[in-house]
C-alpha cells in the first residue's frame, strides 16, 4: 500500500493502536489492576511456557536479557515466580521459571479485570462487530510472527 489513501489508512491504524496501547497501560496503572502491563506480560509468558528461562523471554519479547532478569527479580520478590529445579536442564544455562500459586491467582485476577474492562468498552457493539474486530486483530497479529 503506497498510494495516498492506503498510507492514510496505515497512519490511522498506527495512531489508533498506539493510543489504545497507551490507554490500556495507563488503565492498568491507575485502576488498581492486580498486575502492571509488564508484570502481566511476563507472568502470561511464563504461564504459557513453564520452565522457560530469562533468555527465552528476552528472545520472544525482543529485549535485553539483563532487562528481563531485573523484571523477573521483582516478580520473584513479589512471590509470583520461582526458579525451578535444575539450573542446567538439557545443557541450557539459566534457571527454569514457574509461576507460584500466588502468581497464577494474580494472573487470573488480572485477566478477569482486563477482560471486564474490554467488555465495558465494547458495550453496544454487535456480536458481528466484535467478531470482525477479533478477526482483524488476529490477522494483524499473525503478520508479526517471524
Amino acid at each position: 500500500m503506497t498510494d495516498q489513501r492506503g498510507q492514510q489508512g496505515i497512519d490511522t491504524v498506527y495512531s489508533e493502536l498506539e493510543t489504545v496501547s497507551r490507554r490500556a497501560v495507563a488503565r492498568a496503572r491507575h485502576k488498581s489492576a492486580p498486575l502492571s502491563f509488564v508484570e502481566h506480560s511476563l507472568v502470561t509468558f511464563i504461564a504459557a511456557h513453564p520452565g522457560c528461562r530469562a533468555t527465552d523471554i528476552a528472545a520472544d519479547f525482543g529485549l535485553n536479557r539483563s532487562t528481563v532478569s531485573r523484571q523477573l527479580g521483582g516478580l520473584v520478590q513479589l512471590g509470583l515466580v520461582e526458579p525451578g529445579e535444575g539450573a542446567a536442564v538439557e545443557g541450557r544455562r539459566g534457571q527454569a521459571l514457574t509461576l507460584t500459586v500466588r502468581g497464577r491467582d494474580l494472573l487470573a485476577r488480572s485477566v478477569d479485570a482486563n477482560r471486564s474492562a474490554l467488555a465495558d468498552r465494547l458495550e453496544g457493539w454487535t456480536a458481528a462487530e466484535v467478531d470482525a474486530l477479533a478477526a482483524a486483530l488476529h490477522r494483524l497479529n499473525s503478520a508479526f510472527v517471524d
